[in-house]
């Protein structure tokens, strides 16, 4: 749907994905020009997050390098439509993959837009990824704290099993009955989750410190749950961006905290991507410090805006 009124600053859209209203937010530069022409960023947020978060501290900062910035909820997720009634908050990733694509487009279909690119961050890069390898469309694509290496997190076989049996189960329940069947993914709803959890590690503690309170839960977010449709481990544990790295022709651009326990997941891919490529930590973050930390903000935009330069920059001057 092309919107004839965007203005500087955040304008809210929507476009279809396979039939379905999916809700956006596109942060246009302060100089914004309709008659010009500006690069297009498609963003991707963090599992399970919905675009009111890290995009929505990202899109405005992008947008003031020259940037048309788009972030925008999966199908179910946030301010999106579903494909069925009562069925919210289904992380299917084959579902977001085909929305991706269609934001792709959406972006493509607006005459101020010219090259685009595409930033993913934690899991949001493995989405991009996943679907960047057949969508040539996005001509460099940067992560941030990116989740890329999803056999990494799953190697335990036996865990794999369980956590697909229970998985399928669910869905049989859900087919059986017409009802949803729904859990907190990572438990961090929980108010005593820190005391349950007294020997989580970093990265589990920091997820609790963002998801599980104010800084990035439903307390501050409202369109955000951390309760997601229980069949999510079907499609997240082949959501395996990594092992098609070295398909992908489009230059990458890895960012990591120099702190961050998952670090690694990015650097697993970065060893195998095969074309053009650049890594950066960012000195003294985390994994969640690159969500929100405003001077950890600045030094990825700055990273990510100089290297979507390098590899052709039509965007207009930021007044």
């Amino acid at each position: 749907m092309i919107q004839n009124t965007f203005r500087p600053g955040a304008n809210k859209v929507s476009f279809r994905s396979k039939g379905i209203k999916l809700a956006g937010d596109l942060y246009l530069p302060s100089g914004f020009d309709p008659s010009g022409t500006c690069e297009g960023v498609v963003m991707t947020p963090p599992f399970p997050q919905v675009k009111d978060q890290v995009l929505a501290n990202y899109g405005p900062k992008m947008a003031e390098r020259g940037y048309a910035v788009l972030g925008f909820d999966y199908t179910s997720k946030g301010e999106s439509d579903t494909y069925r009634k009562g069925f919210r908050d289904d992380e299917d990733m084959t579902r977001k993959w085909e929305d991706l694509r269609n934001a792709i487009s959406y972006l493509g279909s607006l005459p101020f837009v010219g090259a685009i690119n595409g930033l993913g961050f934690c899991g949001g890069g493995n989405i991009m990824s996943s679907t960047i390898i057949t969508d040539l469309r996005v001509k460099a694509f940067a992560s941030v704290s990116a989740m890329m290496a999803s056999d990494m997190m799953f190697a335990d076989r036996d865990m794999f099993i369980q956590r697909v049996k229970a998985a399928n189960a669910a869905r049989q329940h859900m087919f059986e009955t017409g009802k949803p069947v729904a859990h907190d993914y990572f438990g961090y709803t929980d108010p005593d989750y820190l005391s349950k959890n007294p020997n989580g590690t970093p990265a589990q503690l920091e997820g609790f410190d963002y998801y599980g309170t104010r800084r990035g839960g439903t307390e501050t977010y409202p369109n955000f749950t951390n309760v997601l449709l229980s069949t999510v481990d079907e499609t997240a544990l082949v959501n395996l961006g990594e092992q098609y790295a070295d398909k992908m022709i489009q230059p990458y651009c890895g960012i990591v905290g120099s702190e961050a326990e998952t670090a690694v997941c990015t650097r697993a891919y970065f060893d195998r991507v095969t074309s053009e490529k650049e890594y950066h930590e960012i000195e003294g973050a985390s994994h969640v410090g690159l969500y929100d930390v405003e001077e950890h903000i600045a030094q990825v935009v700055g990273i990510v805006d100089t290297f979507f330069q390098k590899h052709g920059n039509t965007h207009q001057e930021a007044a």
